[in-house]
This record gives C-alpha cells, sequence and structure tokens, in this order.
C-alpha cells in the first residue's frame, strides 16, 4: 500500500432526540429516539471499524518505509565498505611500489 488510498472516516453525531429537556412525550416519541439511539450506536461502531483500519494501513505503511530505509541503510553499508577496501588495496599497493622503488634505488 502506497498510502494514497485512505477511507473517509464519517464520525457520526448523537441524534438531537437524545440532549433534548425533559421527558418524551410520548411513546412513540420514544421509540423514534431509542431507534436513532440504536442507528447511533451502530454508526459509532462503524467509525471505530474504520479509524481502526487507518491505523492499521498506517502501521502497515510505516513498516513498509521502515524495511526500505533498512534496505537502503544496507545498500550504503555495502558501498562503504567496498569504498574502504578499495582505498585499503590503493594504499597497500602504494606502499608496496614504495618499497619495489626504494629496492631499486638501493635503498
Amino acid at each position: 500500500m502506497c498510502g494514497d488510498v485512505h477511507a473517509y472516516c464519517f464520525e457520526p453525531s448523537a441524534p438531537s432526540c437524545a440532549t433534548g429537556y425533559g421527558a418524551f412525550n410520548d411513546e412513540w416519541e420514544f421509540n423514534s429516539c431509542k431507534s436513532e439511539m440504536e442507528n447511533f450506536e451502530s454508526e459509532v461502531e462503524e467509525f471505530g471499524q474504520c479509524k481502526q483500519r487507518e491505523v492499521d494501513e498506517a502501521n502497515e505503511e510505516a513498516e513498509e518505509a521502515a524495511e526500505q530505509a533498512r534496505r537502503e541503510a544496507s545498500e550504503a553499508e555495502d558501498i562503504a565498505s567496498k569504498a574502504r577496501r578499495e582505498v585499503e588495496g590503493a594504499v597497500s599497493n602504494y606502499s608496496d611500489a614504495v618499497r619495489d622503488f626504494n629496492a631499486r634505488a638501493g635503498g
């Protein structure tokens, strides 16, 4: 996953009937509000599941990015090690050439 596709989670709002003042006027009003509250409960559960999917996707993307960074760091370490070996080889060749030169020069 590249993180470009995220579901948008709609945070539900409590039904207005839940925050009204005073008792319900009748059984119909009570049952209607109860039904709205049950729908609200379902919407809250769906919202929680949606947010959990966002968390899971973000964690997966973070792990993929970390793995990529580890691979790149390992490649950089390999390049650095190779460069050090090449420098050590060049220094060794130089030392050998100086020793051979000095031997030829009688020194």
